[in-house]
C-alpha cells in the first residue's frame, strides 16, 4: 500500500456487504470472506506463495468502489463484469495493491473463493436458512470442473455430503 490514506480504503474495504440480494441470516463482509479464502487456499496448498496468500486476503479491496455485484450478474453480463473488474483493478493499482500470480495461482485463488462461498452457505443451512441451495449448487458446479487437487477433491465431495445431511 502507498501511503495511510491507501491502508485507511483497503481497511474501510472489510466492511463491503456480502450477500445482499439474498436472505441471510446475519451478515457476512469481506473481510471475513478474504480470511477464509486465505485458510482454504493454505489448506488446499499448504507450499502457497506469498504474493498468492496477499491476493487472497485483499482480492475483494476494489469492490469498496462497485460494491459486491453477485457472481451471476456478472456470468450473464460478460461485458458489465469486464467493466467491473476494470474498475477495480483500476483502484486495487492505485493503492498498490498489484501482486503478480501466474494464471495457474488465479485458478487456485478461484478455488478458494468458490469453496468459502460453500462454507459460507453450509453455515447458513445448519442456522436454518433455505435460500442459499440455488448459491451452493453454483458453487458446487464452479468446483466440479476436475481441476481440484486431491485435498480439493476431497473438501468438496465432505461439502456436499454435509450439506446433504442438514
Amino acid at each position: 500500500m502507498q501511503d495511510l490514506n491507501s491502508l485507511y480504503k483497503v481497511m474501510d474495504s472489510g466492511d463491503v456487504k456480502r450477500y445482499h440480494t439474498v436472505a441471510t441470516l446475519g451478515e457476512q463482509t469481506n473481510a471475513t470472506h478474504c480470511w477464509g479464502v486465505a485458510v482454504i487456499a493454505l489448506y488446499l496448498y499448504p507450499d502457497i506463495n506469498r504474493n498468492l496468500l496477499l491476493n487472497t486476503l485483499l482480492h475483494d479491496v476494489g469492490e469498496i468502489d462497485t460494491g459486491d455485484i453477485p457472481a451471476t450478474v456478472k456470468w450473464a453480463n460478460p461485458e458489465l463484469k469486464h467493466k467491473l473488474d476494470a474498475i477495480e483493478d483500476k483502484l486495487m493499482q492505485e493503492l498498490g495493491i498489484d501482486y503478480k500470480i501466474t494464471a495457474k495461482e488465479k485458478k487456485i485463488l478461484k478455488q478458494a473463493d468458490m469453496f468459502e462461498l460453500l462454507f459460507f452457505c453450509l453455515k447458513q443451512r445448519k442456522l436454518g436458512n433455505r435460500h442459499v441451495g440455488r448459491i451452493f449448487g453454483n458453487g458446487v458446479e464452479k468446483l466440479s470442473d476436475g481441476n481440484l487437487n486431491s485435498r480439493g477433491e476431497k473438501l468438496l465431495a465432505n461439502l456436499v455430503t454435509l450439506y446433504g445431511e442438514i
